[in-house]
């Protein structure tokens, strides 16, 4: 994965299943936090996903930890023979404003380009402006509705 060579010496970034136990315990957690924001929020009424759709080569989830502790983490699916999706890009609230993110977010668009994609979507709410602003920071622009994920009010994509 291309930005492994970017980041600090103790971190590492890794593809990881969407079954792996240390994805599932950092997209509980994010799930978690996003209940605090989002009180209504239900994940299976957010465009659902299963765990297949991140098998490799369809989609995968990308890990960063330092040494044994996972710290971020995001996943992308194929949705079409060219469009890929980001989802569940979280960074841990202790390691925020460290870089992960950025890192993370160019690690995902590292894979989508691997699976020849050449374009990534993504869909969000206005109350995770951080996020809202690190896509748009990566060149991520606002689209029309693409999917019907009902806790959904922005719509973003970016060409590869």
């Amino acid at each position: 994965m291309k930005g492994v060579n970017e980041l600090p010496s103790n971190w590492q970034m890794e593809r990881r299943g969407a079954t792996d136990p240390m994805i599932e315990k950092m997209v509980a957690d994010y799930l978690a936090e996003l209940l605090l924001v989002m009180p209504d929020f239900d994940p299976t009424r957010a465009a659902p996903t299963v765990p297949s759709d991140f098998d490799w080569p369809n989609g995968s989830f990308v890990l960063v930890r330092v040494e044994t502790e996972p710290i971020a983490c995001g996943a992308l699916r194929r949705l079409s023979r060219d469009i890929g999706e980001l989802r569940r890009m979280w960074v841990g609230p202790a390691w925020r404003g460290r870089g992960a993110g950025r890192l993370l977010l160019g690690a995902l668009e590292d894979l989508a380009k691997e699976m020849q994609l050449t374009e990534l979507r993504l869909d969000t709410n206005r109350k995770l402006g951080t996020a809202i602003a690190l896509y748009r920071s990566a060149g991520f622009v606002e689209v029309q509705r693409y999917n019907d994920n009902e806790f959904a009010d922005i719509w973003m994509s970016k060409g590869l």
